[in-house]
C-alpha cells in the first residue's frame, strides 16, 4: 500500500476512491502507522515530508503533522537513569528536581531543577530501552532499503540503502547526548554575532549520553500568538529576528538548527528568539553555501539560467543534463511564480519543486539540500502564525546580496582575485608561442585537424550489421534465381526429350550451385555471429 500510494504515477486516483468510500487518507495511515512505530519512524516521517520527489503531496502534508510525543514513562525509572550515569543520588545532585516532566518526547522527557550552587537547569533523561529499539528498527528499515533497491526501480533513482546509512548516522547522533551538547556549543558559538538570538549553556559536569543538563528557558513558546501578545511582544519583530537568523545560519554560518519547530523556539522577554534542542544540526561546507546563494538570489531575481547553473553545480552524479531543456522545464515551473509578489512566494515550496524536478532529470542533490528544506519548510509555517506579511524569500535575497557585499571586502575574495589574474597571465603569456607554433605549422602543412563523432563505433556497427543483412539477402536472391534457371532448363530437357547428357549437366548445375550457395550463406552467418561477439566484447 505505502508504494503503490507514494510512488504511483496517479495518485488522484487513490485520493477519488479514498473520498468516495468516505476513508482515512493514505496519507493519514502512514502518519498514523509512523507514530504508533515510535521514534524512529516519526524521525524518518519526518525527513519523507521534505522529499516530494519520492512520497505524494497528499502524503509528505499529513507527514509534516507527526509529533513526536508519547505519555511520559515513571519518574522511578528517570531517576534510575540518572543516578546510574551520574553516580550519585538527586538529592546529592540537586537541591530541587521536580518529579513531574515538563515535555515528553518519543526518546525522552525533560524535567526542571535546581542545582546545588543555585540555577534552574533542565535535564533531558532519555527513555529506557530506547537504543536498543532504534538498531532494531534500522536494522529492518536497512534490509527493507537493499531489497527496494535491488528489485525496484525506484532503488537505481533514488538508493533507499545509502538513505538508511544516513538516516543511522542521524539516528545514532540523536540518541548521544553528548553529541548534542557539543552541537549545542558549536551552534552557540555561530550565532554570536547575531543580536536577539540566544542558546542555553550545558552544563557538561551533570551530562553524559543519556542525560544532558543545560541551563532552564523560561519563556513563551514562538507559536503562542496570544501569549505572546498578552506579554506585549511585537509578533512582526519576532517573525523577522526568526527568519533573519536561519537564513544567516544556513547562507552565512553554514551551522544551522535543521528542526526549528515551535517546540524547540521560545521567546525570552521582549525581543531574545531562543533555540534549543540542537540534536540535529546542519553544516554546509562553502561551495555549497556559495551554490546555495546563487540559488536563492536565482530565485529572488526570478533568473531561470542562475538557478539552473546552481542547480547543475549541486549534482554529485554529474549527470549528462541536457541544459537548454532543463532550463525550458524550470521556466514552466517558476512560471506560477513570475506574477506573484516576492513577499507571498513560499521558498519551502519553490526548493521542493525544484529538488523534485531534479529527481526527474536523473541528478542527485546533496543530502544538505534536503535538510536546508526541511529547515525552511518548518520556519514558513512559524512565520505565518508570527506574521503573514513577512517574506522569507525577500530576507534572504537580502542577505544574500548584503553576504556578498562583505565578501567582496574580505581577504579571502582578493586572493581569489590574485589567483585568477595569476592564472590568466600565465594563459595570456603563452598565447603568442602557441599562434607561432600553429602559423609554423599551417606554413609547413603539417597541421591535422582530428574530428571525432560522438557514438562512431556504435554507427559502424549498424552500417555493418545492415550490409551483412543486404549481402545475406542478394546471396538467398541469387540461389533463387540459379535454381529457378536450372529447374526451368531442365523441365524443357525433360520436356523434348533431349539428349541425356543436357539433363545430367542441367542435374549437375543444379547441385553445385546449390553446394556453392549453401557455402557462401554460412560463410556470411559465421561472419555475422563473429562480429556481433566482437561488438559485444567492446
Amino acid at each position: 500500500m505505502f508504494v503503490k500510494s507514494t510512488l504511483s504515477k496517479n495518485p488522484q486516483k487513490i485520493f477519488e476512491s479514498e473520498q468516495k468510500h468516505n476513508l482515512p487518507s493514505v496519507g493519514e495511515r502512514i502518519r498514523k502507522m509512523c507514530e504508533e512505530l515510535g521514534p524512529t519512524f516519526v524521525k524518518l516521517g519526518q525527513i519523507l515530508s521534505t522529499r516530494t520527489d519520492i512520497v505524494t503531496e497528499n502524503v509528505a502534508k499529513q507527514l509534516q503533522k507527526l509529533q513526536d510525543s508519547v505519555a511520559p514513562f515513571s519518574f522511578a525509572d528517570a531517576k534510575a537513569v540518572i543516578e546510574t550515569e551520574l553516580g550519585d543520588s538527586i538529592e546529592n545532585l540537586f537541591a530541587e528536581f521536580n518529579a513531574t516532566p515538563v515535555a515528553s518526547a518519543s526518546m525522552s522527557q525533560v524535567y526542571a531543577a535546581r542545582l546545588l550552587s543555585g540555577p534552574r537547569v533542565a535535564v533531558k533523561v532519555q527513555r529506557p530501552g530506547i537504543r536498543q529499539s532504534i538498531e532494531t528498527d534500522l536494522d529492518i528499515l536497512e534490509k527493507l532499503a537493499k531489497l527496494v533497491d535491488k528489485y525496484s526501480k525506484y532503488g537505481q533513482l533514488y538508493d533507499f540503502t545509502g538513505m538508511v546509512a544516513e538516516f543511522r548516522r542521524v539516528m545514532q547522533q540523536e540518541i548521544d547526548f553528548t553529541k548534542e551538547g557539543e552541537n549545542t556549543d558549536f551552534f552557540r558559538e555561530s550565532v554570536a554575532s547575531q543580536p536577539n538570538i540566544c542558546v542555553p549553556k550545558i552544563k557538561w559536569v551533570y551530562t553524559t549520553q543519556k542525560v544532558l543538563t543545560m541551563d532552564f528557558v523560561e519563556g513563551i513558546k514562538i507559536n503562542d500568538i496570544a501569549a505572546l501578545t498578552a506579554a506585549g511582544v511585537d509578533t512582526s519583530k519576532i517573525a523577522y529576528e526568526f527568519t533573519n537568523s536561519l537564513i544567516k545560519q544556513i547562507l552565512e554560518n553554514g551551522v544551522f538548527h535543521a528542526d526549528p519547530h515551535p517546540g524547540n523556539v521560545f521567546i525570552v522577554g521582549q525581543k531574545c528568539v531562543e533555540f534549543i534542542d540542537l540534536g540535529m544540526v546542519g553544516t554546509v561546507n562553502n561551495r555549497f553555501r556559495r551554490q546555495l546563494n546563487d540559488l536563492v538570489l536565482g530565485i529572488a531575481t526570478r533568473n531561470t539560467l542562475k538557478i539552473a547553473q546552481s542547480i547543475s553545480e549541486m549534482d554529485t552524479e554529474d549527470a549528462d543534463v541536457n541544459m537548454e531543456d532543463f532550463v525550458r522545464s524550470l521556466d514552466n515551473l517558476l512560471d506560477e511564480y513570475l506574477y506573484v509578489p516576492l513577499g507571498e512566494v513560499n521558498i519551502a515550496s519553490v526548493f521542493t519543486s525544484v529538488f523534485q524536478l531534479a529527481s526527474t532529470y536523473q541528478m542527485k542533490i546533496p543530502r544538505e539540500f534536503t535538510l536546508v528544506a526541511k529547515c525552511l519548510g518548518t520556519a514558513q509555517g512559524v512565520v505565518e502564525q508570527l506574521d503573514p506579511h513577512v517574506s522569507i524569500l525577500a530576507i534572504a535575497e537580502k542577505t544574500v546580496k548584503g553576504i556578498l557585499s562583505d565578501y567582496i571586502k574580505t581577504d579571502d575574495f582578493k586572493n581569489e582575485m590574485r589567483t585568477f589574474a595569476l592564472d590568466w597571465a600565465d594563459v595570456l603569456k603563452g598565447i603568442p608561442s602557441s599562434l607561432v607554433t600553429f602559423m609554423h605549422k599551417l606554413r609547413k602543412n603539417d597541421y591535422a585537424m582530428e574530428l571525432k563523432v560522438q557514438h562512431l563505433e556504435r554507427m559502424e556497427q549498424n552500417i555493418e550489421r545492415m550490409f551483412n543483412r543486404i549481402s545475406f539477402a542478394v546471396v538467398l536472391l541469387a540461389v533463387c534465381i540459379v535454381m529457378a534457371g536450372v529447374i526451368i532448363s531442365a523441365g524443357y530437357s525433360n520436356f523434348g526429350n533431349s539428349d541425356p547428357d543436357i539433363y545430367n549437366l542441367s542435374a549437375f548445375a543444379l547441385g553445385a550451385g546449390l553446394l556453392i550457395s549453401i557455402i557462401i550463406v554460412l560463410g556470411i552467418v559465421i561472419s555475422m555471429v563473429k562480429s556481433s561477439k566482437k561488438n559485444k566484447r567492446k
